[in-house]
């Protein structure tokens, strides 16, 4: 799990840079427009890029800290003894759609890489460099969301509430 983790935290930090380097891109474009120069077409598309990349990127990441966003109503009412019980199984759930979806995802990137499909927009983007970071990044949540069933930790604290 070592491994899996400092990938995950390698991809959490090329999402934040690749979220700052569109914000810079942004400005950038909007500075030029203001001074009466067209900028780059490319900007768009980049960041309509960056912003499949940075989700896919730190989902891996975020499932570990238990980041995304959950609720525990329902956890919190459950009796302490079923509690961890219920959430292994709902964790169990969650590794099994995150499997079906890198089976997906990784079908639909063969055949972009096989067929040679194209993403036109300002430039030519081979589609399977698009779809590309999916089943990898929702194998590593697969990866992530195991620790919670088979470790010590659960996903779900039991308690209703923000916990920060």
């Amino acid at each position: 799990m070592r491994l899996i983790d400092k990938i995950c935290d390698l991809l959490a930090v090329l999402a934040g840079v690749y979220l700052v380097a569109i914000m810079f891109a942004i400005v950038f474009q909007a500075t030029m427009r203001s001074f009466g120069y067209s900028g780059s077409s490319h900007v768009f598309t980049f960041s309509e890029y960056g912003l499949l990349y940075i989700v896919m990127a730190a989902s891996p990441w975020l499932v570990r800290l238990k980041g995304h966003v959950y609720i525990e109503m329902l956890t919190a009412a459950l009796p302490r003894s079923i509690a961890p019980a219920f959430s292994r199984g709902v964790t169990v759930i969650c590794v099994i759609i995150c499997l079906m979806l890198v089976w997906y995802t990784g079908e639909a990137t063969l055949k972009a890489y096989t067929r040679s499909d194209y993403d036109m927009r300002s430039l030519d983007m081979p589609k399977w460099l698009l779809l590309g970071a999916m089943p990898v990044c929702f194998a590593l949540m697969a990866c992530q969301f195991m620790r919670f069933v088979f470790g010590e930790d659960t996903l779900h604290t039991g308690e209703a509430g923000v916990h920060e």
